[in-house]
């Protein structure tokens, strides 16, 4: 095989991984938009199922607030899963309506939701 043909053959082969490339880059920004979609419907679904759960925790609490004290220690501590759900669909909302361009400092859930009243 001569140079030439070598040459030839190899800048064929560049060629086509070239068009590949900007093919697969092409579909790899088509293929990101789709995850932006899905990731936007994803969190507003997360968004609406936190609304569901507010309700859960309203007949919860309602419940709870009928326990009597003297024979119920342990109650779950409403207040703070509220502020924790609070502070996860703000933090959605931020992501999917940002208000600013400077990032923004999480602030950690408390996670802990055992209330001992203990007697």
């Amino acid at each position: 095989m001569t140079l030439h043909s070598q040459l030839r053959r190899s800048s064929r082969g560049l060629a086509v991984a070239t068009g590949l490339l900007v093919g697969l880059g092409g579909l790899s920004l088509v293929y990101a938009n789709d995850i932006d979609e899905i990731q936007r419907r994803d969190l507003a679904l997360i968004q609406t199922q936190i609304e569901q759960i507010k309700v859960v925790v309203d007949r919860i609490d309602a419940r709870q607030v009928k326990a009597d004290p003297a024979s119920t220690r342990l109650y779950f501590n409403i207040p703070r899963l509220r502020s924790d759900l609070d502070a996860i669909s703000h933090g959605i909302d931020g992501y999917l309506a940002p208000d600013r361009l400077l990032p923004r400092e999480v602030q950690p859930l408390d996670g802990d939701y055992l209330d001992d009243r203990g007697h």
